[in-house]
């Protein structure tokens, strides 16, 4: 049995609390979990209050649904943030910390990873219109489309549907309101640490991939632990690295046979196998035939 002590909202002009409310649930679906993975937080502090709270592996989205917050930024530059105000917190920048300068309710939106397809595409499209480098307090006003969006959370909440699935999907959703109901420009500015920290890891990866490592190597060459490469890889990649390798070297092997000239020995050394019966069985289990064969087929079709 699970409790949770949660607060609903309402639309209004400072996104004040109405209620608290006490729900109990219990579940036999694999899909509910007990906070489902604390995907909406809050945090209430006292004027003059320090503010810590620690970031893990989730990037954040912090709503200010009342009083004032005063934080730094990387430059020591201070910053005073109102209610109906919100930014991003990547993972990349640390724990949150600052001063809670009036009484302050802190709502705090977390996700590990939303660059699925559609995201990515839509976060490709407005990327054009980023600075050339990252504010780390970029502001957003909270719209009455946010204020639904926190509205549909709590009444999930209110209902104890504690379902990865659907936090998943909220998880989406919220890239889709951004994207959809506010300026283009803000949202890119606002949205720019999450986009520069993707182009940042896929440009390392690109220039530190060779057709003949592991991901050993490849993660020695990136600086990090295999752990971290496939944590970041199923990120941004949306794939574990062997997998990606391995696509990447049967695209590289299919361009090679494609040539007029084919050595298989010359090619299994290209490509770091340890012998030609290495490269001719991997060419059989991921290409389902032998070099030589692809090499006649790729041929036949162009003659």
């Amino acid at each position: 049995m699970n409790e949770l002590v949660y607060r609903s909202y309402k639309e209004s002009d400072n996104m004040k609390i109405i209620n608290e409310f006490e729900i109990n649930n219990d579940f036999g679906c694999n899909n509910y979990v007990a906070r489902s993975n604390s995907i909406f937080r809050s945090f209430s502090y006292k004027k003059g209050e320090q503010v810590k709270i620690e970031l893990k592996e989730e990037n954040s989205i912090f709503l200010i649904s009342e009083g004032t917050l005063q934080v730094e930024d990387r430059n020591h530059q201070s910053k005073i943030l109102h209610s109906g105000q919100m930014f991003l917190r990547t993972k990349d920048f640390g724990n949150m910390e600052g001063v809670a300068t009036n009484d302050l309710f802190l709502i705090c939106i977390q996700f590990n990873n939303i660059l699925s397809t559609c995201e990515k595409t839509a976060l490709d499209k407005i990327s054009i219109y980023c600075p050339a480098k990252a504010d780390e307090f970029e502001i957003l006003e909270v719209n009455e489309a946010m204020i639904l969006y926190i509205n549909g959370i709590s009444l999930l909440f209110k209902s104890g549907a504690f379902c990865n699935f659907m936090y998943e999907l909220k998880k989406r959703e919220l890239i889709f309101i951004l994207y959809t109901f506010y300026d283009k420009v803000n949202t890119a500015r606002f949205l720019l640490p999450l986009i520069e920290n993707q182009n940042n890891f896929i440009s390392l990866v690109l220039n530190k991939f060779t057709i003949n490592c592991n991901v050993i190597e490849l993660a020695n060459r990136c600086n990090m632990s295999p752990k971290t490469l496939t944590r970041k890889f199923k990120e941004h990649f949306n794939d574990t690295p062997y997998q990606w390798i391995i696509q990447e070297k049967n695209k590289n092997i299919l361009s090679r046979l494609a040539q007029p000239n084919v050595n298989v020995q010359a090619i299994s050394e290209e490509f770091g196998f340890s012998s030609s019966a290495h490269f001719i069985s991997y060419c059989k289990r991921y290409l389902k035939q032998t070099p030589l064969v692809i090499h006649k087929k790729i041929w036949k079709k162009t003659v």
